[in-house]
């Protein structure tokens, strides 16, 4: 854990939420089409990115899909997180 807890931003909950909604949408995209599954990848909340962002130095962060899809989320410093 970081000595310091990351909170987001109200940009940075929008940008999130937006990314969630993405996520949701690329999921039922990928699988009507590619046939993919979802076994073993849950759609990301806000809570864990943001977990996830107070665990690591790392903000450029891919969240699965489908099973054999990812999407990364940019969040910067300052505007989404301080």
């Amino acid at each position: 854990m970081n000595e310091h807890e990351f909170e987001l931003t109200e940009e940075g909950k929008r940008e999130v939420q937006s990314f969630i909604t993405e996520c949701k949408t690329k999921r039922n995209e990928v699988l009507d089409n590619a046939g993919d599954t979802i076994k073993h990848t849950t759609i990301p909340t806000q809570k864990e990115i943001l977990n996830d962002l107070n665990s690591q130095e790392d903000v450029d962060e891919c969240w699965g899909v489908t099973d054999n899809y990812g999407m990364k989320i940019f969040l910067e410093y300052g505007i989404h997180f301080i």
